[in-house]
């Protein structure tokens, strides 16, 4: 998965806040997208497409992002990932982009891996955005972490154990795999 997001160097690229050239890989929403679009091909050129994935977060603030008005920008850069025929698109979303999301998904029209905006960890309810077509995959992160047996507890509706981050990267078993199971 080439990494477009969380202030990351190809996320840094897309930002009009941080990419700050004046040359032909800033300025311009196409410019913008420029370094993005080069390194998935040569990615794809090495591994190929059906191997490739790409992750966005859409004005995502995290590491001094600043994304004023991400839709432009992301909606191009979908629509040049989609010719590329990649393997799935992740978008993590940070904020209320839903409709931004909906659009990427169009753009895109391959599979859409989504990390939801929810009100803490991705739970049971976030399944219907699958079984509504906003997604086909959903990405639970922290909430799997904490949650070895995760796909028997979202069947059973819960209970859940709390992520701690305090503990994550903490270079230890704590907080891996010391929690319980149902």
């Amino acid at each position: 998965m080439l990494h477009g997001a969380n202030g990351y160097l190809i996320h840094q690229f897309l930002a009009p806040g941080t990419n700050q050239r004046t040359d032909e890989w800033g300025g311009s929403v196409e410019n913008r997208l420029r370094f993005a679009v080069e390194v998935t091909k040569a990615v794809v050129a090495e591994i190929g497409a059906a191997r490739t994935g790409f992750r966005v977060s859409p004005g995502n603030p995290f590491n001094g992002i600043t994304e004023p008005d991400p839709e432009p920008a992301y909606t191009a850069l979908v629509r040049e990932l989609a010719a590329l025929d990649l393997a799935y698109l992740h978008v993590m979303e940070v904020g209320e982009i839903r409709e931004l999301t909906a659009r990427l998904r169009k753009e895109f029209g391959g599979t859409l891996i989504l990390n939801p905006q929810t009100e803490g960890p991705t739970g049971h309810d976030a399944l219907a955005l699958v079984e509504d077509g906003t997604a086909d995959v959903l990405a639970f992160g922290a909430l799997f972490l904490a949650n070895p047996d995760l796909p028997a507890r979202l069947k059973a509706q819960g209970p859940y154990n709390t992520p701690d981050p305090a503990t994550f990267y903490g270079g230890t078993e704590k907080g891996y795999t010391d929690y319980p199971a149902l």
